[in-house]
């Protein structure tokens, strides 16, 4: 059975179980994260939308990142809390769907994971993407491809006291939807990446064999 709730309550439910479930998407983000994040940040401001658990807020500000980190989720935002070096962050919970509470240009960098897909206007996501980080800033971005939906999957997980699939509530966002929104809102695509669900992350993390050769994540680094 698939219950549907809107994204707060889900990633509430969803949060004691977020990093030790297997999600193969949540493991592919991280493996890409640590390929591809590859800047000295240490003194540099640090904004992470939708930071869930922490999974890179504390991992940057170990690195001496001066992290902001911004979620919707009160029970993400429980779970970081209780990791180590965490209050080296500030965590906010705050609804990404708002103005942000932060104050324009900011942030060297602004980063975001696995988002997108549960974002409704684009268009506005990114045009505060913009106002927040400063004008050599770069923006890192991950997100689920759209490709995905396509074999109905978005983000969920499986609620063990009740047997019932849990889905935060999802936008079925095309891949031009992302692009024409980043462009409408000023920001400049300095490079994108697509990842394929290859055998050898299959032989690593055994639940991605139903996506075997298909597009699981896209990648954008943008700047202003």
């Amino acid at each position: 059975m698939i219950k549907e709730l809107d994204t707060e309550s889900g990633y509430n439910r969803w949060a004691p179980l977020y990093e030790i479930d297997g999600n193969p998407m949540v493991n592919l983000d991280e493996m890409v994260f640590s390929e591809e994040f590859t800047f000295n940040v240490k003194g540099k401001s640090i904004v992470d939308l939708g930071c869930g658990t922490g999974r890179h807020s504390i991992k940057l500000a170990e690195r001496g990142g001066l992290v902001t980190a911004i979620d919707i989720s009160s029970g993400m935002i429980e779970e970081a809390l209780k990791k180590p070096d965490s209050e080296k962050v500030k965590f906010i919970c705050h609804d990404l769907s708002l103005k942000l509470p932060v104050e324009e240009e900011s942030f060297d960098f602004v980063i975001s994971s696995l988002v997108l897909e549960h974002i409704k206007d684009l268009y506005h996501f990114f045009k505060e993407v913009k106002r927040v980080c400063k004008k050599r800033g770069n923006i890192f971005i991950t997100a689920m491809h759209p490709s995905m939906m396509l074999l109905d999957v978005q983000a969920n997980f499986k609620d063990p006291l009740t047997g019932e699939e849990i889905r935060p509530k999802g936008y079925p966002n095309h891949m031009s939807d992302f692009i024409n929104s980043i462009i409408k809102s000023g920001l400049k695509i300095d490079s994108f990446k697509e990842y394929f669900c290859s055998a050898e992350f299959i032989e690593k993390f055994p639940r991605a064999k139903r996506f075997l050769n298909w597009p699981m994540l896209i990648l954008f680094k943008l700047k202003k």
